[in-house]
């Protein structure tokens, strides 16, 4: 995917360009919301624009389509959460992270709710996010893997059990979690994810 950011201009004309970053970054966290709230696929252009209180051909103007829009949605969401979930998971490992990303994800239904949304609409190959989110699953898979495997490695998860394995059983049990925590708000994400990762556990000496 492109990034939102490009270099700027060795020029006299750096606040004109500056100004129609920050809009265009602002018009993304502004779909960001219609998309978490209402998904994606059964709105036109027109409507997203209305919703954010723009016009289309503002949105157009910036995005050029409203593929291009949701493009740009995903990769802001990974802009903000990326690099923290990469520094927590170094500091921190993956039994202790991914509870820990549980209990933040509980504080961002929105955001939740955008991916619940999109992976369901995203079924469809033609979906425009149908893509990203296989990519992202499959990145998901990878890291969870290494990380398993790692963690094996360091005598802290049974020696015994395949990475693989576990890495695609962590990924649906967030994604059951997080769907099942949507229909009811009572439903304790950081605690289902740290009671599976326990039973994988080697248990401390003494």
């Amino acid at each position: 995917m492109t990034a939102l950011t490009r270099q700027p201009a060795r020029s006299g004309r750096r606040a004109p360009y500056a100004n129609g970053e920050r809009k265009r970054a602002e018009l993304v966290d502004a779909a960001f919301s219609v998309f978490a709230e209402k998904g994606f696929q059964r709105l036109s252009i027109r409507q997203i624009a209305e919703e954010i209180g723009t016009s289309h051909t503002a949105l157009l103007h910036h995005f050029g389509s409203k593929d291009s829009l949701l493009e740009a949605v995903l990769v802001r969401r990974e802009e903000r959460e990326g690099p923290w979930r990469r520094t927590l998971l170094e500091e921190k490992g993956l039994l202790e992270t991914v509870p820990e990303v549980m209990r933040h994800n509980a504080g961002i239904r929105g955001v939740i709710q955008l991916d619940a949304t999109l992976r369901a609409e995203g079924v469809n190959p033609d979906h425009p996010a149908h893509a990203f989110i296989l990519r992202r699953d499959q990145e998901l898979i990878s890291s969870l893997r290494a990380e398993f495997e790692r963690e094996i490695g360091a005598g802290r998860v049974v020696a015994q059990l395949d990475p693989a394995v576990l890495a695609r059983q962590t990924a649906s049990l967030i994604e059951g979690v997080q769907l099942a925590w949507l229909y009811d708000a009572s439903v304790d994400m950081a605690g289902a994810l740290r009671d599976f990762l326990q039973l994988l556990s080697v248990p401390a000496a003494g």
